[in-house]
């Protein structure tokens, strides 16, 4: 299947972007959360966190501190090297997409930098929920709420998973099993696994351990099953665990990938598949019931940082590869590749469909040095 790929928007998020998340909760499936991470100086007064919405500050909302890890940034000099503590600054970005197909910027957040971030995939105490994995070791959750009209994200609690520790990636439970109390589960620098649970508007540690000897880069649940959750790390470890074992045991633990475990993500639309991202540049697909070897392995070259299967009928996969751009593959066919998009300069790392039928087969993609958010689409075209 050919098809041909066009560019609809871009934008300059100023600060290194990497992360996209389209909300997945109606009628909001045409606003886009976008998070960035910039390294700067600690001699850099940090900025005040603060909400601009159309121009508008109200920081009385927002409690949270730049609260950043310092971060050692070799620089040479006289043949020496000169190690320069750096302060990781975020940005959360709220857009719109138009019926015009352009993005109009709603809303700024800035905070710790951002890690990853995913919406909620129901709505919490009637409204779309966004939680925030951030470089200060946070989990924070803001809800979306339409004021006026006007959609804005408003602060709504935090967790901290632990002193001198980045958060590194999250994953909601209730991708089709949906619950007011979802389970969220963390992974952070220090290799472990945190398993939070939303009450209320309180976050609640039910567990934590350790999964990997490095840091654990992903953490994703089974949709099918909630008791089951993958993760995967710099040790090359691709493992599968359930929680209903305090602490969780550790029910398979593959060495597939080649190089650090980057991506995992279930298919909400076919039970047993899941598939997973390296640095090794391969994506694994997985049948889980079989996990000892993939079902099926595709190189894609550069890296694999994110994987996002389509939200409407979850054939296709979104592939964020880091040195070569972004990539769709079909998983009905021999994970034949179908289209891709270039256009970014530096690093591909977020990426995210848009869940609105009115934009069928729409992705806002991020990449990082050269701080670019893009907004194209893909149609199917005669061979």
């Amino acid at each position: 299947m050919a098809c041909e790929v066009r560019q609809l928007f871009s934008w300059d998020t100023e600060y290194s972007a990497d992360s996209s998340e389209f909300c997945p909760v109606a009628p909001y499936h045409n606003y886009l959360a976008v998070g960035t991470y910039q390294l700067a100086d600690l001699e850099q007064s940090p900025p005040t966190c603060h909400s601009s919405s159309q121009g508008n500050i109200d920081s009385e909302e927002f409690t949270v501190r730049l609260n950043e890890i310092p971060e050692q940034d070799p620089e040479v000099e006289n043949n020496k090297r000169i190690d320069v503590p750096k302060r990781r600054l975020g940005r959360l970005y709220l857009h719109q997409v138009t019926i015009d197909r352009e993005l109009v910027l709603i809303q700024r957040l800035d905070m710790p930098a951002i890690l990853d971030m995913k919406w909620c995939p129901h709505e919490v105490q009637g409204h779309p929920l966004l939680a925030v994995a951030n470089a200060a070791g946070q989990v924070l959750l803001y809800t979306l709420k339409a004021d006026a009209g006007e959609a804005a994200l408003k602060f709504f609690c935090s967790y901290k998973i632990g002193i001198e520790t980045l958060a590194l990636s999250l994953d909601w439970s209730t991708s089709r099993i949906q619950n007011e109390n979802p389970l969220l589960t963390v992974s952070d620098s220090k290799g472990k696994i945190n398993l939070l649970q939303l009450t209320k508007q309180e976050v609640i540690l039910q567990q934590s351990f350790l999964a990997h000897e490095f840091e654990a880069w992903i953490t994703a649940f089974d949709y099918w099953n909630p008791d089951i959750l993958y993760s995967g790390g710099d040790d090359c470890k691709f493992r599968k665990f359930d929680v209903r074992v305090d602490p969780a045991s550790p029910v398979l633990t593959s060495r597939a990938h080649n190089a650090g475990v980057t991506s995992i993500h279930s298919n909400k639309h076919k039970e047993f598949m899941i598939a997973s991202g390296s640095y090794d540049e391969t994506v694994n697909l997985w049948d889980t019931r079989k996990l000892k070897n993939p079902v099926f392995s595709q190189s894609l070259g550069g890296g694999v940082w994110r994987l996002k299967f389509e939200p409407h009928d979850g054939n296709l996969l979104l592939a964020a590869c880091m040195h070569n751009g972004f990539h769709v593959v079909d998983t009905t066919d021999d994970m034949e590749v179908v289209t891709s998009f270039m256009r970014h300069q530096s690093l591909a790392y977020g990426a995210d469909w848009c869940w609105s039928k009115d934009f069928f087969k729409t992705v806002a993609s991020v990449s990082f040095y050269d701080h670019l958010l893009c907004l194209w689409e893909f149609t199917n075209s005669a061979k």
